[in-house]
């Protein structure tokens, strides 16, 4: 589920030897967006990006501040577009306890929704599930970081939920265990990536003048 937020139309002013910045605004209970900022969209953060969409034209390099519980104001600079949409990276990754802070931003109305992203209360985390699915290919931490070509502490990290995958790692880690990766993600969550993706397909191939199947592209945050 896409968290809502509020970004500012034009960069503001900043202090004496900084560039402009624009400033996004996550939501607090019952806050609504100024007359200087519209509303946006942000599909998915991460300890070391976000993903948002807006109507808002952002150029590649641009850095947005985003106000983070416990961090403050935190640095992002647009790293891709494609139509609406900006991959953003923080200039220094974020902490768990921030990332876990502005994730249940997106939750904070009466209704109290879980976040089609986010696992309920009791479900099985994506560590836990990788955790599951080498155990049962009976495969240790350290031959699967050998098939992936990475080191056994990321394997690790990623199982203790204090690290995940870059997206283009996840078809590799499919593979290596031997799963679909609607099963390695998720349902819930495998349907709003491919959703996202397919999206974000169609908008480039609008652009570039071809069919959404000649459109091939991979995301690092």
């Amino acid at each position: 589920m896409a968290m809502t937020v509020y970004l500012n139309n034009t960069p503001r002013a900043a202090e004496s030897g900084r560039a402009s910045r624009r400033q996004l605004r996550l939501p607090l209970h019952g806050s609504k967006a100024t007359g200087a900022e519209i509303e946006a969209l942000v599909h998915n953060i991460s300890a070391t990006g976000l993903l948002v969409e807006s109507q808002v034209s952002l150029e590649i390099g641009e850095i947005i501040e985003v106000n983070l519980p416990h961090s403050g104001k935190t640095a992002t600079r647009v790293i891709w577009t494609s139509g609406d949409l900006a991959g953003c990276r923080f200039e220094m990754p974020i902490s768990p306890a921030t990332l876990s802070a502005a994730q249940l931003r997106s939750v904070v109305r009466p209704d109290a929704v879980v976040p089609d992203d986010q696992p309920a209360p009791g479900a099985e985390s994506f560590g836990l599930r990788l955790q599951r699915l080498r155990t049962a290919r009976e495969l240790t931490q350290g031959q699967l970081a050998l098939r992936l070509g990475v080191s056994e502490p990321s394997i690790s990290a990623w199982e203790l939920d204090k690290a995940r995958p870059k997206a283009g790692r996840m078809e590799a880690l499919s593979v290596a265990l031997g799963v679909e990766i609607a099963e390695l993600l998720g349902v819930g969550e495998a349907e709003n990536l491919n959703a996202l993706v397919e999206r974000a397909k169609a908008q480039i191939a609008r652009a570039a003048g071809v069919s959404p199947d000649k459109i091939r592209f991979t995301i690092e945050m």
